[in-house]
């Protein structure tokens, strides 16, 4: 009987080691007045980004952090995100470039993203629901710097997008 109840408590511990009640994801963006170009940070779980990539139909053959130099992943990386991350100013949509990205110990992803030459309108329009669809307890923030000044935006399953007035 002990030896039962030792490895149902093992079985629920691991369990419950896995889960997480919340999930966050942050990005900060920089507008680079010499390059006229976003600079992007995106921070996000790994292993929440494999489960969200894996469920929208993505064969990763790899964990994240061992995709290292593959052109391939990163092409879909890229796809992906494009999905739970646009830019916008005026009507125009901002494209998007994967640079690199790097896995810390703790599971932390970084993505570095670049745009394509933007000249921003009065604002700029964000849309982060990067992985609301796998995970409904899913909220996002974002970072907007510009001229050394900050402007910050919160997305929730229920606010998808926003709007940030320079």
């Amino acid at each position: 009987m002990k030896e039962l109840l030792a490895v149902f408590t093992f079985f629920f511990v691991g369990l419950s080691a896995n889960a997480h009640e919340f999930y966050f994801a942050f990005a900060e963006v920089e507008y680079n007045a010499t390059s006229k170009k976003l600079e992007i940070t995106l921070e996000v779980t790994a292993h929440d980004l494999e489960v969200d990539m894996k469920k929208s139909g993505i064969v990763l053959d790899k964990h994240i952090e061992n995709q290292n130099g593959n052109t391939d992943f990163k092409k879909q990386l890229e796809s992906h995100l494009s999905k739970g991350f646009e830019i916008t100013t005026g009507d125009s949509s901002v494209s998007l470039k994967v640079i690199g990205f790097d896995v810390m110990p703790t599971g932390l992803l970084y993505v570095y993203l670049e745009s394509t030459t933007v000249v921003p309108k009065r604002s700029i329009d964000f849309k982060f629901d990067l992985l609301m669809e796998t995970f409904p307890n899913q909220q996002n923030k974002i970072t907007f710097i510009r001229n050394n000044q900050k402007q910050t935006a919160v997305f929730l399953p229920t606010k998808r997008t926003e709007s940030i007035t320079l």
